[in-house]
């Protein structure tokens, strides 16, 4: 009697899981009815992987000024002395992927111990390449694409 019960478990599973409908676009998914639990297509890869730690202060704070890059242009020479090296090629790095960066800001941000400088598409003339050469005495690539 329970090898009986146990057949028949088996076999609701089996029908349960043969109707089972994985992909929401095909036309018999469609037409059956309109399921609201996730599926496979609505996760996105980013969730599947984990970070192991939450990101650090100091990026947190590069990403708002970053964001805010446009705002503090005219006293960015003030705020940026005492910035290190590497946070203030970050921040030439963001200037550059939202089209801010040009003369002011390059000159602003110039550092002493840069060794490689990317200003490809951006504003930056002459006269700030030759600033930023006469302070970054280490400079020894720059790509102007």
């Amino acid at each position: 009697m329970e090898k009986e019960e146990a057949d028949e478990s088996i076999g609701s599973v089996n029908t349960y899981l043969h109707n089972l409908q994985l992909n929401p676009n095909s036309d018999k998914a469609k037409s059956t009815h309109k399921s609201h639990a996730p599926t496979l297509q609505s996760f996105e890869f980013s969730s599947l992987v984990k970070r192991k730690w939450p990101p650090s202060l100091v990026s947190l704070c590069i990403g708002v000024v970053g964001r805010h890059l446009e705002d503090i242009i005219d006293d960015l020479a003030e705020i940026a002395s005492t910035f290190p090296s590497d946070i203030k090629m970050a921040l030439v790095t963001i200037a550059r992927r939202r089209k801010l960066l040009n003369d002011d800001i390059i000159i602003a941000l110039a550092d002493s111990s840069w060794e490689i400088l990317d200003i490809s598409g951006s504003d930056v003339s002459d006269f700030g390449l030759c600033h930023v050469v006469k302070i970054s005495k280490n400079l020894r690539a720059v790509d102007i694409r």
